[in-house]
């Protein structure tokens, strides 16, 4: 039975070893090396120690010389010439074949989409993921001119006491208008200071979220909340904690938050975040890439537009701020936080409309 003899792993310069010449495969070499520009070299060129030729890794190999790699790792196997052309062969049919489910997938890039560098160095690009949002039956919608939908101050809602959590810039409350009486609360003064100026009539409080709803909850007549996210992202514990980033335990106060305000708050409510790497611990409500969890039903969100600036394959601040109706040139954020996440970490102004809506419409959820 043909198998390989011995095996031995090194870093070799990348001009002493060459491909086979009888590899059928092109590959996308572009892809490859905007990959290795961005996430640099990984895994190892599977060669012959025989002959120095390429058996697996032959497209990774002509990117690393895209990008003026001198040096890669690669693994040294011994074998006979049948094994030799079936790790070739193998190698090329398994990368063809290879079969992803769409729906993480298609999770998994939308997650990707919205941090700094959105889809660069994945081999994905925007077309890629609205052609997948497309067989999933979940169709972006196109560019967002502006926001030329009324406001709902037409709704009935003067002086409903509103309390918007963890509140960033405030898109969520960008279409509420001026009836509702609204309370923010936001941790990052930078960020307070940018949605003061935005929404001048709102009272903007800068505070611990979390500890603000416990003391006041009681308060409101709507409580909307969309704590942090990145300790449950399906993004951060398959990407970032493999490449290095330190494990963390999840937040367990977003399930805090959905406890008290069933057992104890009588107005309506909604604590929104990202669809978790786990089950969730409480069974929410999912509308398009979200999950809820509310006394009153989520509207379908999947056909709300979604600005075409979201999955472009560069995030274009400037187009985002203009499209939504803000002005961050003047705002200075901390680099842990910079204004191309506090403009993407925020809920699309017209889901925060349909579902207030909701929430006034709707009957509550025993």
């Amino acid at each position: 039975m043909p198998k390989i003899i011995n095996r031995t792993e090194e870093t070799v310069h990348i001009g002493n070893i060459e491909p086979h010449p009888a590899n059928p495969n092109d590959g996308d070499v572009a892809a490859i090396a905007e990959s290795i520009r961005q996430n640099g070299f990984y895994g190892r060129v599977v060669v012959r120690d025989s002959t120095g030729k390429i058996l697996a890794g032959e497209h990774r190999w002509r990117a690393a010389q895209e990008v003026g790699l001198a040096e890669i790792p690669i693994e040294r196997v011994e074998c006979d010439d049948e094994t030799a052309m079936r790790i070739l062969l193998a190698d090329n049919r398994t990368a063809e074949k290879a079969e992803r489910e769409p729906e993480p997938l298609a999770d998994l890039l939308q997650e990707l989409e919205q941090t700094d560098d959105g889809l660069t160095g994945t081999g994905y690009m925007g077309d890629d993921l609205d052609e997948l949002l497309d067989d999933l039956g979940q169709i972006p919608g196109s560019e967002v001119e502006g926001l030329s939908e009324k406001p709902l101050e037409e709704k009935a809602i003067q002086d409903l006491s509103i309390l918007n959590l963890y509140a960033g810039i405030g898109r969520n409350r960008k279409l509420w208008g001026d009836g509702p009486d609204v309370t923010a609360v936001e941790y990052n003064e930078a960020i307070a200071n940018a949605y003061q100026d935005h929404f001048p009539k709102d009272e903007v409080i800068v505070a611990d979220a979390h500890e603000y709803l416990l003391q006041h909850f009681d308060e409101f007549d709507f409580i909307w909340s969309s704590p942090p996210c990145p300790t449950h992202s399906k993004l951060r514990k398959n990407f970032s904690v493999p490449n290095g980033a330190d494990v963390e335990y999840p937040d367990m106060r977003l399930y805090e938050e959905v406890l008290l305000l069933q057992g104890y708050f009588e107005g309506r409510w909604v604590v929104e975040n990202v669809d978790p790497w786990y089950d969730p611990l409480i069974e929410p409500q999912r509308s398009d890439r979200h999950i809820f969890w509310a006394n009153f039903t989520i509207p379908s969100i999947e056909d709300i537009e979604r600005n075409a600036v979201l999955t472009a394959e560069e995030f274009d601040a400037e187009a985002h701020e203009k499209s939504f109706g803000y002005d961050l040139s003047d705002y200075g954020f901390p680099s842990s936080y910079p204004k191309e996440k506090v403009l993407k970490n925020m809920v699309h102004p017209k889901v925060g409309k349909a579902i207030l809506e909701a929430g006034l419409e709707c009957e509550l959820i025993e």
